[in-house]
């Protein structure tokens, strides 16, 4: 009996919400003021909040620039020291053709002749020799002085202007007869 009293009580309280509520519905129907169009009142807001807002806005930007700088600093502090990225080096390296080198490395403390291709890279061998090591550490740290990087660096130009003359058309020509036809080669292109 306790139990069909409750169940009645439930669905008392249930028609008796139902009713409440769609007696407001069906009122506002009949009158017509349910669907009824209203202009959008403009919002009324003083120089106060919008200034909050927009200073909010930039303290949230200040705090994201904030994060990232930390996030970059912290990072790059991981990188050199746990992994044993910072200590790499790339003594020298010879390109052999396309997407193929042979590189000296310093990993880790160890010195290494690595073959690099586009899908592989093999330990070609390791170097042990302490009077190799220390050529190689010379030779990275010797600099161009000034005064023979102009030397080189003339060297070098007469270079390309030697490989200019053997190869003409892969550098562009000093022929002016050859100058005067490629504009028209191009306005027929046109």
């Amino acid at each position: 009996m306790n139990n069909f009293l409750r169940f009645s009580g439930s669905i008392l309280t249930i028609i008796t919400v139902f009713t409440l509520f769609t007696s407001r519905v069906l009122a506002a129907a009949e009158t017509g003021e349910y669907l009824k169009y209203q202009e959008p009142q403009p919002t009324t807001s003083s120089w106060l909040a919008t200034s909050g807002y927009v200073l909010s806005l930039f303290l949230t930007f200040l705090l994201v620039l904030g994060l990232a700088y930390l996030t970059s600093r912290f990072l790059a502090q991981k990188m050199t020291r746990g992994g044993g990225f910072g200590s790499g080096r790339v003594y020298a390296s010879l390109s052999l053709g396309p997407n193929r080198a042979v590189y000296v490395v310093e990993i880790g403390g160890k010195f290494m002749v690595l073959g690099v291709t586009e899908q592989n890279i093999s330990l070609l061998s390791e170097i042990t020799s302490l009077d190799e090591i220390e050529q190689l550490k010379a030779e990275h740290m010797t600099t161009v002085p000034p005064e023979q990087f102009g030397a080189i660096f003339n060297r070098q130009l007469v270079s390309l202007e030697k490989m200019q003359k053997k190869f003409p058309l892969v550098f562009g020509s000093e022929n002016p007869e050859k100058r005067l036809k490629e504009p028209e080669n191009d306005s027929r292109k046109r």
